[in-house]
């Protein structure tokens, strides 16, 4: 996933500010989550949870499944609509299936995430951030085709995302 961010972001950076900001909190959130499941290079195989690790995941996730569905998915859709093409039809598909991903990840968050952990659900905790990562996996692959329809509308304002907005309330 981050080899095709950093192609993405080499092929279209520069091209937007919001989606420049947009690409950079997403890799913000992988390496997070590659820190969380220990993809890093000299770890020891059985290494205690991280909780620190684990909140910066939590936090970002939810920052970053708000920002889109709050604010930078609504600015691509506004830019993509008020053209008469094809692109339209595309984005009323993609928009539920992102909805969709957003409800699968926050419920495995609820149900994960959310709770203490211990040997009773250890492994089920691993195998929700496994089904995560796919999902992740999922929305980025929907995100990348917004991207390339609204850098083919052109159409959308130069303006920051709101991922760490303080008016944006985070769930308990």
């Amino acid at each position: 996933m981050l080899n095709r961010l950093e192609r993405l972001t080499q092929r279209v950076g520069g091209s937007n500010e919001l989606i420049d900001q947009w690409l950079h909190e997403r890799k913000e959130l992988l390496v997070a989550y590659c820190t969380l499941v220990g993809l890093k290079s000299h770890k020891e195989k059985h290494t205690p949870l991280d909780e620190e690790a684990l909140n910066n995941f939590c936090h970002r996730l939810v920052d970053y499944l708000s920002a889109g569905h709050f604010h930078i998915y609504d600015k691509i859709i506004q830019g993509i609509e008020g053209t008469q093409s094809p692109r339209m039809v595309i984005t009323t598909q993609l928009y539920p299936a992102l909805q969709g991903n957003t409800e699968s990840i926050m419920a495995l968050y609820d149900r994960s995430m959310e709770t203490t952990l211990d040997h009773d659900n250890i492994l089920e905790f691993h195998e929700a951030l496994a089904e995560i990562g796919v999902a992740l996996d999922a929305r980025f692959q929907f995100e990348d085709q917004l991207i390339g329809l609204a850098l083919e509308a052109a159409a959308l304002p130069l303006e920051q995302p709101v991922a760490n907005d303080p008016a944006i309330a985070r769930p308990a």
